[in-house]
Formats: structure tokens, C-alpha cells, sequence
């Protein structure tokens, strides 16, 4: 049995502060099955800031509960971890990526405790952008994603899902000002991204918006078409679930008359929508660049809700030898697929079953614990019970 501390920044849902998204909820409740103590640590009950190394309140205690659990193994996601807490213990750190390296959190805790630290990710071809943060590929490993998801027959009463964050809140001012002058450029842009399918973001801006100097916020801001792909399937039935939709800027009346605000977060809420809808959509951040995809990928494939994503050159790959998953890489490609396949039992069937049996044979969590097993030299399948214990403020 191992002892292993979970850290990840996450918003506060609902009521409870053990609310917990759907993947750290699969993650933390299989490491239970096999055995192991989880010591969940929400980062945003000690911080306010995402990026900060340290703790804003309650760092004595924060301390001394982590002493007392005394971990065998952290696991950090996007490194959300707290410098106290790398201080006071002495075991391996699994830095899993959950977003691109830039998001991480406290990197200077990384080249501070790079002895310490082991990269995981999610996706073949990262391992040079690891490497120069310091990681020698000996202790970089690449898992599949996994899913706690399992298929059920309900009633199919819902055309078209998608259960995920609004991205775009408020645009910044630096874009603000660039779009007084120059929206023919931008919308040029656009125009190209979509039909060409490029997703080399820097050589579009540099061809058609010279003189724009982006952050990587920014430049996520201009191409971030979740909005756009959620709007151009109104009319066919959408169900939206998620947070963020009543605000922002956008005014967009009809896809915020579609959101239900239902929390729907857990493995169970998920697993519901999906097994209950015809078509269950992925749209990716822009920070996938059409390589990469989000976690919620294989939390659909493992039901009887048929998949439709944005374009992922990483699950085509995966998936190849065993189904052809409907992609888009335009607003209107999800449209005209979206309506081909409500019309199509039998094809969505066919898809679903295909990507079932890609699930069972690549994406349980067992197998990545098998793996890990080796990597991390600390044992992660154990026979005896495991159990969690959220790790929270005094009085929360």
C-alpha cells in the first residue's frame, strides 16, 4: 500500500469542496481500488493565486498534515504544489501534464527539486520541451489517458452534448486595440485557419497580422472557436453543461438559453450525459494545436455516446487500428458531421462499439499503474483497501 499525496488546482463547485472534476474523481478512486491512501489537495483552499509556490494561509497546518501522512509518492498535476510541501517530504514527485508546460505552476520548484521530480505525460512527442526544463528522458514516461467511465443503455434523450469550461470570458486590450484597426486581418486569418486546417498559429499571425505582438493568452483568445462550434449546432438539438456560460462578453443569447446549469462534474454526471446522448462533442483548447486532446476524449468512448472531436493528429494515431473517429477542424465541419450522423444510427453504433473496445484494451488506469509502478520504483497495485481523505483548511 502506498501513501500518495494528489495536488491539482481546481474551482470550487457547487456546495462542497470535495467536488471534484470527473478525471482527478477516476484517478483518485482507482488508485483507492488498488490499494493505496490518497491525500487529495486542492491548491485553491490555500491559495488565491495559480501560479504562487507558496501558501497564502494555513502553511503550519498545511505542513504539518502532509508530515503526518508522510507520502510515499506526490503526484502534482501542471505541478500544482506547494514549495512547504516539497520541503517536508523527501519522496518522488510525478509532475503530470494537464495542460502545455506553460501553465504549470511553481516552476521554480522544479530545477530547485529536479532530483526529486519524474515527468508524466499524456502525449508521445513532448519529451524535448520537458528536456529543456531539466528532465533527462530517463525519467520522462508517456502514458495513455484513462477513463472510469463504462458504457450503460438509456434512453437517448439528448441529440448533441458537450460538457466542458467557456474559455473566452473578456478579451484583452491588447487584442481590443488591435481589432480597432485591423479586423479585416483578423477575419482573413480565421477564414484560413478554418478551411486549411493549420493550426501553426504564429506563421498565420505572421502572415496576415504582422504587427501584433501575442502572449500565448492571447493568441489562445483569437483562435479559441468553442463558441463558435457550440453556436452553429443550436438548431440541432445542443445540451450544454459546464461553467462559465452566463458570463463573458460574447451576448450570445441562444447558446446561453441552451446552458444548463445543472452542475455536471463527477464521474457519475458524466458518464450519464454521455450514455444519454446520441453524439457527445470534444472541442479542444487552443493549446492542443491540433496534436494533442483533452481528457474528456475517453471519458465518451468509453460509452454509448458516439464521439465527434476537433482534430487530433495524437488520437487519429492512437486510435487507427481500430476506429475512424469523426473529426473536425472547422465550425461548420462539426455542423455538417453532427448532422450526418443524428440521421445514422447504425454508423454511430458502429463507432461506439469500435471505441469501446479501443477503451478496454488501451484505456484503463490499470495498465498506466503498472507502468508507473516501474517508474516511480514505488507499488501502486496492492490487494489491500485503500481509501481518501481530502486534505482542507482548519474550519473548512
Amino acid at each position: 500500500m502506498a501513501r500518495i499525496l494528489v495536488s491539482f488546482w481546481q474551482p470550487l463547485i457547487g456546495d462542497s469542496s470535495d467536488n471534484i472534476i470527473c478525471y482527478y474523481e477516476s484517478f483518485a478512486e482507482e488508485l483507492k481500488k488498488f490499494g493505496n491512501e490518497v491525500l487529495i489537495l486542492n491548491r485553491i483552499l490555500f491559495t488565491d493565486a495559480y501560479f504562487r509556490s507558496y501558501a497564502k494561509e494555513h502553511e503550519d497546518f498545511l505542513v504539518e498534515e502532509v508530515r503526518k501522512f508522510n507520502p510515499d509518492l506526490i503526484i502534482a498535476f501542471n505541478n500544482q504544489i506547494f514549495e512547504c510541501v516539497l520541503e517536508n517530504t523527501n519522496c518522488p514527485v510525478g509532475l503530470f501534464d494537464a495542460d502545455s508546460s506553460y501553465l504549470f505552476s511553481s516552476k521554480d520548484c522544479i530545477s530547485k527539486y529536479i532530483e526529486r521530480y519524474f515527468m508524466v505525460t499524456h502525449y508521445e512527442n513532448w519529451e524535448n520541451v520537458y528536456g529543456e526544463m531539466g528532465f533527462s528522458l530517463e525519467k520522462i514516461c508517456t502514458i495513455k489517458i484513462a477513463t472510469s467511465c463504462r458504457r450503460e443503455e438509456k434512453e437517448k434523450n439528448k441529440n448533441i452534448s458537450f460538457i466542458g469550461t467557456k474559455f473566452l470570458q473578456t478579451v484583452s486590450e491588447n487584442i481590443r486595440n488591435y481589432l480597432t484597426e485591423n479586423k479585416p486581418n483578423i477575419y482573413k486569418m480565421l477564414k484560413k485557419h478554418w478551411s486549411s486546417g493549420s493550426y501553426d498559429y504564429e506563421e498565420l499571425l505572421k502572415e496576415f497580422c504582422p504587427d501584433l505582438t501575442c502572449t500565448k493568452h492571447d493568441i489562445a483568445q483569437i483562435f479559441d472557436w468553442r463558441n463558435y462550434v457550440l453556436s452553429s449546432l443550436l438548431d440541432l438539438g445542443l445540451n450544454l453543461y459546464g461553467v462559465g456560460w452566463r458570463d463573458g462578453e460574447d451576448n450570445n443569447i441562444a447558446l446561453m438559453s441552451a446552458y444548463d446549469s445543472t452542475p455536471k462534474f463527477s464521474l457519475k454526471h458524466n458518464q450519464d450525459v454521455y450514455n444519454e446522448s446520441k453524439i457527445c462533442l470534444s472541442i479542444s483548447h487552443p493549446q492542443t494545436r491540433g496534436y494533442a486532446f483533452p481528457w474528456r476524449v475517453y471519458d465518451i468512448m468509453a460509452t454509448s455516446g458516439m464521439l465527434i472531436s476537433s482534430y487530433s493528429s495524437l488520437l487519429k494515431e492512437q486510435t487507427k487500428d481500430f476506429v475512424d473517429i469523426p473529426m473536425y477542424n472547422s465550425p461548420y465541419d462539426a455542423r455538417d458531421l453532427c448532422k450526418k450522423y443524428l440521421k445514422e444510427a447504425n454508423m454511430r453504433e458502429d463507432i461506439v462499439c469500435a471505441c469501446n473496445d479501443f477503451i478496454e484494451k488501451h484505456g484503463r488506469w490499470e495498465s498506466n499503474f503498472r507502468e508507473l509502478e516501474t517508474f516511480f520504483r514505488v507499488k501502486l497495485i496492492n490487494t489491500k483497501a485503500g481509501s481518501i481523505k481530502f486534505l482542507k483548511p482548519p474550519l473548512q
